[in-house]
């Protein structure tokens, strides 16, 4: 996966000096998951890490590129934020596993291959919250946005015997058609 590493480094390089804006779904959907540890899966520069981090959650932000993190780091510092990254693959098996139980996990605009879905739900706890917002179908045929990369209705429903589905919609946010899904884990 080295070339997509290469990929996200070079495009977190050329962003400007200002902090990402947090995507308006991220405060919405807030009071759903569970205050504590929360592991952000794609966190990029941090858009939804920083927000989190600055009403009480204790993140851990988790990246293929480490140029977004090292941004995320700096802008957290700058916040007087306190949170922890850590430049993973999420295509390698276990590459969850060091980081500990979480409360809740986030994923935004970010779709998991098959292999991910046993480790997002082995690393919450019992009762933890799983939150999945990220780009479907209409998306594609509006934008052009890869296929790949977007989720078919109601694609996720029974992605993991672990997750139980509480809340499944579709939504439009800053321009995108975005699936939502909000798993408990059993």
């Amino acid at each position: 996966m080295q070339s997509v590493r290469d990929k996200w480094n070079r495009r977190y390089r050329a962003r400007g000096a200002e902090p990402p804006a947090v995507p308006a779904f991220v405060p919405e959907l807030a009071p759903r998951l569970r205050p504590g540890r929360l592991l952000d899966v794609g966190a990029g520069d941090g858009a939804a890490s920083l927000w989190l981090a600055a009403r009480g959650f204790d993140v851990t932000a988790v990246d293929i590129a480490g140029e977004g993190l090292s941004r995320l780091e700096r802008f957290a510092d700058a916040q007087g934020l306190r949170l922890g990254t850590a430049c993973v693959d999420l295509g390698e098996t276990g590459c969850l596993e060091s980081l500990g139980a979480f409360d809740s996990i986030l994923v935004c605009r970010y779709k998991p291959e098959a292999g991910l879905w046993p480790q997002l739900a082995a690393a919450l706890v019992p009762g933890g919250i799983l939150a999945l917002v990220t780009f479907n179908l209409e998306h594609h045929r509006r934008s052009g946005f890869s296929e790949r990369f977007c989720l078919a209705p109601r694609e996720l429903v029974d992605i993991e015997p672990r997750l139980e589905l509480i809340g499944y919609s579709t939504l439009e946010c800053d321009g995108d058609c975005l699936d939502r899904y909000i798993f408990r884990r059993k």
